[in-house]
């Protein structure tokens, strides 16, 4: 266990020996999720990838949440 500090824009660091050992490169993405009253982060692997984006459309599903790519490149979510 290690400890961090969270600053005002919600970023913690991950210590360098575990992002080393977990393969966690900058700029690469991580996994987060929250189980009961923790945080658990994860590499994401190209293999969790379409695992990660079949969550998001269920999830957006369950909301009722849809949108349409122009709206999508309105609020920037696609390049």
């Amino acid at each position: 266990m290690t400890l961090a500090h969270v600053t005002q824009t919600g970023n913690i660091s991950i210590p360098k020996s575990w992002r080393d050992e977990l393969g966690i490169e900058p700029n690469s993405s991580v996994i987060l999720e929250k189980i009961d009253n923790k945080i658990v982060i994860e590499p994401l692997r190209k293999k969790d990838f379409k695992n990660v984006l079949k969550s998001i459309r269920n999830e957006m599903k369950a909301k009722n949440i849809s949108f349409t790519r122009e709206e999508a490149i309105k609020d920037d979510l696609y390049d």
